[in-house]
Formats: structure tokens, sequence, C-alpha cells
């Protein structure tokens, strides 16, 4: 039976306001503490929320954002089995839809892979500023897909007006080897406006690049619809960005001096501790 999804309330408000961050995670405990911390570090006042799914994670991830969650860091929901990504993306978008007062401005959905991290002060006011000037409601690092002869974003880094793509006419981020590229098809087909922003190219966002994949490779989870293709492609790509790696190193060092040990008191005192400059 397909999951059923809330989709977006009716809006009184022209312009989405302010961001709220979603990721899924499947056992990237380090990753998604990254990803977190980056976001407090780097959006700042522009971060409304942060919603994670977690997919049955066996790494202490799952505990960990769960003692994080109870302090308001982030809002946790912990499924029991591994949905897999995009149906948890689905999951997140349609929690935030039944909780969005309709009365209060939308905001942005920044829909993030948990192998990110946030590597610039003006990120989220540059990606806002470029959407409020385009009039798009998809924003996304664009790439040649040789496959479909296309045009595509790439689906690590999505922004997301929910009023104009949260629709059952589009449909729902479903499971696949693409979801992302699936869902920015159907927005696309139905006339919704799309914008190119360099998330990774001019340094916004940090794409480690298969994170998750490189998991499964290293615990053999050969049961996973995804192990075969790790064998060959869990290697970190850094979106072939130059400096990338450089600069996502520097990074790591600052997160682990403050977080050494990736325990729930140290990244929630990081997340609220100020901006790193």
């Amino acid at each position: 039976m397909a999951p059923s999804h809330r989709w977006w309330p009716a809006s009184n408000s022209e312009r989405p306001s302010g961001v709220v961050a979603v990721a899924a995670n499947y056992n990237t405990r380090p990753l998604i503490a990254r990803w977190l911390w980056s976001l407090y570090r780097f959006a700042g006042s522009h971060l409304r929320s942060v919603v994670v799914v977690d997919n049955a994670s066996t790494d202490g991830s799952a505990d960990l954002l769960e003692t994080v969650a109870a302090t308001g860091v982030c809002e946790l929901i912990r499924n029991q089995t591994n949905v897999q990504h995009g149906p948890a993306l689905s999951q997140a978008i349609s929690y935030i839809a039944t909780r969005h007062d309709a009365s209060a401005p939308r905001p942005w959905l920044w829909l993030l892979d948990s192998d990110c991290v946030v590597a610039r002060h003006d990120a989220v006011e540059t990606m806002l500023s470029v959407a409020a000037t385009s009039g798009a409601a998809v924003l996304g690092e664009p790439h040649w897909d040789r496959w479909n002869n296309e045009e595509r974003f790439l689906g690590f880094s999505v922004l997301l007006d929910p009023a104009r793509t949260w629709r059952p006419q589009i449909g729902a981020i479903e499971d696949g080897g693409d979801p992302i590229g699936e869902f920015e098809r159907s927005c696309r087909a139905r006339g919704v406006s799309a914008h190119p922003f360099p998330f990774t190219r001019d340094g916004h966002v940090i794409h480690l690049g298969r994170g998750t994949l490189a998991g499964l490779f290293e615990r053999s989870e050969a049961r996973h619809p995804l192990f075969e293709w790790a064998k060959e492609h869990h290697e970190p790509h850094f979106q072939a960005v130059p400096g990338a790696r450089e600069r996502y190193v520097a990074i790591v060092d600052q997160f682990e001096r403050e977080v050494p040990d990736i325990d729930a008191a140290s990244l929630i005192r990081a997340c609220t501790s100020g901006t790193w400059t």
C-alpha cells in the first residue's frame, strides 16, 4: 500500500520566509552530527527548524539524535524499518506540513544529504535572495544528465517552496536510484519554476559524496538494495569541486575540537554556542 501524505495547506503568504532543513539518516553518525552542527554554525537566523528522519540506524546515530531532539536543537522522526531515502524525505515534508500553521508564513524546505556540510555564512542568505529574484519554487545545482539528455538538478541539496511543490498533482519523493531527480522532473512537467544555484561550485555547501554508500560497503551490508552499487561507488568525490576536500578537512577539524567524541552534550553545546568565524 502506498504511504499517505499530508500535502501543503493553502497559504496566505506570497513568499516563504526562513528555512527548515531536512535530512534522512541511515548509519551516518559522524556525518549527520557534522551536518547538524554546520547548520547552526552557518545558517544563522534564517534557520527556523531542523527535521531528521532516521531509517532504523544501528550505529548509535538515532539515540544521539533523540537526545539532541529532546533539547529542541532538531526534530527526529525515528523509523523502525529503513524506508529508504526518498520516502524518508516525503515523510519529513508531510510531517512539516501537518505541523504548519496556515496563518503563519510558510518556510522554505532545504533538503540536504546527511554527508553535506554548510560552509559559508552567507549560504542561506544568498540562496534565498536568488530564489526571491528568480521567482523560482525549486533551486538546485545543475548537471547534464547524459542518460536522459537533459539538464537536471543534483539531489544532494535542493531548496523547495512547499506551497508550489508539495502538491498531490506533483506527487511525493519516491524510492529509486534518483528520487530527487524524478520529483524535480514532475515539478517541471507541471510548470513549477526551477532555477540553478551553485551550492557546491561556489562553496556554499560541501558535499562529501557517497557517505551512506561508504557505510554500506564498510559494514558489508549485503542485504541492502544499494550494496552492489556501493561496491564500486563508495569513495568520496566532493562533486569534483577544486579545494572542497581541503575546506572540508578544515571544517571537520573545527568540529572535532568542539565535539571530540560526538556525544550529545558536546553536540548540543556546539550547536547552541554561537557562530564559528
